[in-house]
């Protein structure tokens, strides 16, 4: 009787350790790894020149980096306008320069435009989903 309950107790305690060590990320190495991944957010590349936007035009929720590189010759802009937000890069991005903006995303549709005057009207203009 006292090996059953000797037997017992180790079972409990490996059990308790078992627990605690997944729940603390020392046992599962998938979970851990993947937590700095969920709160870097995800990144989109957008590419500005005359009179366009290049980019993915859906993206899922969450923090959200756009790296904007302008690769034509006239100066550009990026800005982000929906659901309480509305953001742009400064300064604006002469040819050749790039810069990025960080927003944290929900669910929705967002205006991507460039807010140099007269640029949205020759098309610098798209719409973003998010899911």
């Amino acid at each position: 009787m006292k090996k059953i309950m000797t037997f017992t107790a180790v079972m409990l305690g490996l059990g308790f350790v078992a627990v605690f060590s997944n729940a603390f990320g020392q046992g599962d190495t998938k979970t851990a790894a993947a937590k700095p991944d969920a709160a870097k957010g995800s990144e989109v590349e957008v590419k500005v020149k005359e009179y366009t936007i290049e980019m993915t035009t859906s993206v899922g929720a969450g923090p959200t980096t756009f790296k904007v590189t302008n690769t034509g010759k006239e100066t550009h802009g990026f800005e982000i306008e929906g659901n309480g937000i509305e953001k742009e890069i400064k300064p604006m991005l002469k040819q050749g320069k790039s810069g990025s903006l960080r927003v944290d995303l929900k669910p929705g549709i967002y205006k991507i435009y460039c807010p140099v005057k007269g640029h949205k009207m020759l098309g610098m203009s798209l719409d973003l989903t998010v899911k």
